[in-house]
């Protein structure tokens, strides 16, 4: 009933237009670490962001000088395979989250308005990826994050705290902090993916009467320093649903490719 209502609405308010109107679109585009709007553009407008970037997008409408959001979903221009992917949407809030995977890359996000009663409105908008500033040279490790040579050692900890929701062991932790320190950023990914994996993160974590719960909410402490008071709630929601359908390697993978996560842990 909610969404026939504003269906209802909008349709009501472009009514109220004259004949040959022109009604305004734009979309706001929201960085998720801060949460504000940080750029609007039309139709056919390009946004600019840098690889590793996650941004929502939101589709607003003017109509007789007031904004709506209508119901919008949005498409990959090449799906699974272009510079930016889709990780999450919402037709009824008319957005999508977008990650920035390929620097020196471009891709069309393509989007549908459901609730024009005029007919639908189809348009696109071009995403432009650019490479990141060069950051620190990797061999130099000693410097990073202000752990001086146990700067691999903190980080695997914090891994384990996060992934496992324990301390490393010296065992298998101290395997994983000597990989780190000769890999960089690209192996602490693959160690945070071999640890979700794993059979203690998919079987023994929860013999210890462990909820996905509270596994999220130290998903989120550890890897990206935040609360679940600091999550979009459709994000968390979300998230949740993945961690109980047995997907922690995806929800590991989201944050650890996160710009968030590399900003957190000075990587």
């Amino acid at each position: 009933m909610r969404m026939k209502d504003r269906a209802l609405s909008f349709a009501c308010a472009l009514a109220m237009l004259a004949p040959m109107a022109m009604v305004a679109q734009e979309i706001q585009v929201k960085d998720l670490e801060s949460g504000e709007i940080i750029q609007t553009v039309g139709p056919s407008g390009t946004i600019t962001l840098s690889e590793g970037d996650e941004v929502r997008l939101i589709m607003s409408v003017q109509a007789k000088g007031r904004t709506y959001y209508p119901q919008t979903e949005y498409w990959e221009g090449q799906r699974n395979g272009g510079a930016v992917r889709i990780t999450r949407a919402s037709v009824e809030n008319a957005n999508a989250t977008i990650e920035a995977l390929a620097a020196g890359r471009s891709e069309a996000i393509g989007y549908r308005i459901l609730e024009d009663v005029r007919g639908r409105l189809e348009g696109s908008v071009t995403i432009r990826v650019e490479a990141e500033e060069e950051e620190e040279e990797e061999d130099t490790p000693p410097a990073r994050g202000g752990y001086g040579n146990d700067w691999a050692r903190e980080l695997t900890n914090t891994l384990y705290q996060g992934i496992l929701m324990r301390d490393m062991d010296e065992g298998g932790g101290r395997g994983y902090a000597d990989r780190i320190r000769s890999g960089g950023y690209s192996t602490v990914a693959q160690i945070a993916q071999e640890m979700a994996r794993s059979e203690e993160s998919r079987v023994r974590i929860y013999e210890r009467q462990i909820t996905n719960r509270q596994r999220l909410e130290a998903l989120y402490e550890n890897l990206l320093d935040l609360s679940s008071d600091d999550v979009d709630k459709e994000d968390w929601a979300a998230d949740l649903r993945r961690l109980n359908d047995g997907r922690v390697a995806d929800v590991v993978s989201d944050m650890v490719r996160s710009a968030r996560f590399r900003e957190v842990q000075d990587l």
